[in-house]
């Protein structure tokens, strides 16, 4: 994937959703795409003698949610055309489904073609197992093109270094040289780490040759290589962000691979449900 021509931002209307929108929006800019904002509203049910005071009830929620999206997107737009940052306003549609949230995102992005999905998560106010069981989760495990996921309280600002976690795979010349085409338009310095938690040579040899690869096939990128030591992934990954000050961290998400027996250990969930930079979940 070359560009990025359409971004999906789902919508509960909460400041955390608000604040996804501002950074889609400001991406929309840069990436010269178009926003559809999402609102997935479950069905209301009654007792089966009733199904149409339910539907009566589903109907109203939808025409509420309809409204509330015109007065969100008007939020949005204002705060950010007060700071200044906003060159243009992209062309913005809106939706509003009826259903349950994770498989509704995802087959909304398969059906309007979407090439990236922008959502917003809620740190400390999810415990570990309700965030990793939640909507973001399963969008990112079940649809087809990449998510960002923008922290509640991290504000846009350009993209100056872009970091890459790498495992390694024979595949990450490829995803690297994919996130180094997308990052395009903001020109950024690539750095792409490695945990070695078990300080193994044979590693250190593997993150030297991705080096040398790239030195070899892309000259002009601006990209190094960081063999990492830490106790956790998360401890090593962490320290990467702050020591180099990245701003957006990605990672290619394989399913049932890499992701899950990464993800699933406690420490790196804490890691992505308390980052305070957004990251970006590569799907192809």
């Amino acid at each position: 994937m070359d560009t990025i021509n359409k971004i999906l931002v789902p919508t509960d209307f909460s400041d955390t959703a608000l604040n996804a929108f501002r950074y889609a929006l400001m991406l929309a800019d840069k990436f010269e795409a178009d926003i559809e904002l999402l609102h997935v509203i479950y069905p209301e049910y009654e007792a089966l003698d009733l199904p149409v005071m339910a539907a009566q009830a589903t109907k109203e929620k939808a025409a509420a949610a309809g409204e509330a999206i015109k007065e969100f997107v008007e939020i949005g737009l204002t705060q950010l055309h007060a700071t200044g940052q906003l060159s243009g306003v992209p062309k913005i549609n809106s939706d509003v489904e009826i259903g349950t949230p994770a498989s509704l995102i995802a087959d909304v992005a398969r059906r309007d073609e979407v090439e990236l999905i922008v959502m917003g998560t809620r740190g400390e106010h999810n415990a570990l197992d309700r965030f990793w069981g939640s909507v973001t989760t399963a969008v990112v495990e079940h649809t087809d093109c990449h998510v960002w996921v923008v922290p509640e309280h991290a504000s846009y600002h350009d993209i100056n270094v872009a970091g890459f976690a790498t495992n390694l795979g024979d595949a990450d010349p490829y995803h690297i040289w994919e996130y180094g085409k997308l990052l395009a338009p903001f020109h950024p310095v690539l750095r792409c780490a490695h945990v070695n938690l078990d300080s193994s040579v044979e590693k250190t040899l593997d993150i030297a040759g991705l080096s040398t690869f790239f030195d070899n096939h892309a000259p002009a990128l601006q990209i190094s290589f960081h063999s990492l030591e830490g106790a956790t992934v998360t401890d090593g990954l962490e320290d990467f962000i702050q020591s180099f000050e990245i701003d957006v961290l990605a990672m290619y998400v394989p399913k049932h691979s890499w992701w899950d027996r990464l993800f699933r250990r406690s420490e790196t969930k804490n890691m992505a449900l308390h980052s305070k930079i957004p990251l970006l979940m590569l799907k192809h």
